[in-house]
């Protein structure tokens, strides 16, 4: 503010009046230069100007907050500002199930995450982030945030949960405040307790550091994960979301031979509880048929279906019947698309197309010798693969 002179009693009036108008002029002036400067602080920055540029700048505009200048507090508009970018060719942006998707034709889909498959893409969905701009969904914090020094187990002196053991493996420099992605591994039948933490692969790449993994034991070793195990994953999972820090909207589940079929039939049954499954080297249970049109799921989960091109222990036919179980609860297409680095017989992954938003079905029919040579065994490709795509969620 200007402050205004009052003329004295016995000035003249007609100088009174000047004075007072070239007053008036000057404190507007002043205000007009004050207000353009507290503008200029609310304008997002802008793409360098020297030359053409592919990345446009898309604003969301939220009303109501306010900011203070000059001691005087002033309502504005806070500008939350994402940008996306695409090929100078003809490219199309969006998010798909996060990943990337590369098409022929000059046409690609980029994704929220890590996941790329090249091939024909004839469309593009918006994917697990759940916006248009391919950001991730937040946090969903459980019951366990906060909450300081919860036990983990281990594998000689492992925690009890509805008559089955489990361990848990917390990342370095754990946060009780920070919540954390979760991996729920299942070891195949007559294996030891930390078989999944030895041969799963999560203990060698960024899910160390960056997620939980909890390793469970079925009731009975000998006969492996089976239809009477299905009632202890409610608890497991209530143990885990109330003792540790866990982001509920990102909990997968992966496991090999009857842990695999285990996996499979949790995709279904607590599909409401899980982002992604990987269930490999599978057979058909009793009690819960690979039929989407007939048995009743909770929901829907990206699937990432693994099994070995030559099994001779539950053989090749198993693995497409699990496969096609996924493919038609997710409503897929026919068509496919090679999974960027995981195209060698030691993986061989697959996309498939059209699939609801958000949930994709990968299948890798691999030619890994695994499991003493039976080929039914966890690929070595595996671990690495499925925190690539589980991080990207």
């Amino acid at each position: 503010m200007h402050p205004r002179k009052h003329s004295h009693a016995t000035r003249h009036a007609f100088i009174t009046g000047a004075a007072a108008t070239v007053l008036a002029f000057a404190w507007l002036g002043g205000c007009s230069a004050d207000t353009k400067e507290a503008e200029s602080d609310l304008i997002s920055p802008t793409a360098n100007s020297d030359g053409p540029s592919t990345t446009s700048t898309l604003t969301n505009t939220v009303a109501g907050s306010s900011t203070t200048v000059n001691g005087t507090t002033q309502s504005v508009t806070t500008a939350a500002t994402t940008s996306a970018t695409s090929a100078a060719s003809s490219s199309t942006s969006g998010s798909s199930a996060g990943m990337s998707t590369t098409g022929q034709g000059d046409t690609s889909v980029t994704g929220a995450g890590g996941m790329t498959t090249t091939g024909s893409v004839d469309t593009s969905d918006s994917g697990a982030g759940g916006t248009s701009t391919g950001g991730k969904p937040p946090a969903v914090r459980s019951a366990g945030c906060a909450k300081a020094n919860p036990q983990t187990g281990s594998s000689q002196s492992p925690l009890n949960v509805a008559n089955h053991q489990y361990y848990v493996k917390l990342p370095a420099n754990y946060d009780p405040d920070t919540p954390y992605p979760v991996i729920f591994m299942f070891h195949p039948t007559g294996n030891p307790l930390n078989w999944a933490e030895q041969n799963a692969g999560f203990e060698k790449n960024g899910a160390k550091d960056a997620a939980i993994r909890v390793y469970p034991g079925a009731a009975n070793n000998g006969n492996g994960w089976g239809s009477n195990d299905v009632d202890f994953f409610e608890p497991l999972y209530g143990a885990i979301i109330d003792s540790f820090c866990v982001d509920e909207a990102r909990m997968f589940a992966a496991g090999e031979s009857s842990g695999g079929d285990f996996v499979s039939i949790l995709g279904c049954e607590f599909a409401d509880k899980l982002r992604a499954v990987a269930p490999c080297a599978t057979k058909n249970v009793n009690g819960y048929p690979l039929n989407a049109e007939t048995r009743p799921c909770t929901g829907q989960v990206t699937a990432v279906v693994i099994h070995g091109k030559m099994d001779n222990v539950v053989g090749p036919e198993n693995g497409p019947l699990t496969r096609d179980f996924y493919v038609d609860l997710n409503h897929c297409g026919a068509a496919t698309q090679p999974v960027d680095g995981y195209t060698d017989p030691m993986s061989n992954c697959i996309e498939y197309s059209a699939c609801d938003a958000g949930f994709p079905v990968y299948w890798c029919q691999h030619t890994d010798p695994e499991y003493s040579g039976t080929n039914h065994g966890w690929p070595h490709f595996a671990g690495d693969m499925l925190w690539e795509l589980f991080s990207s969620y």
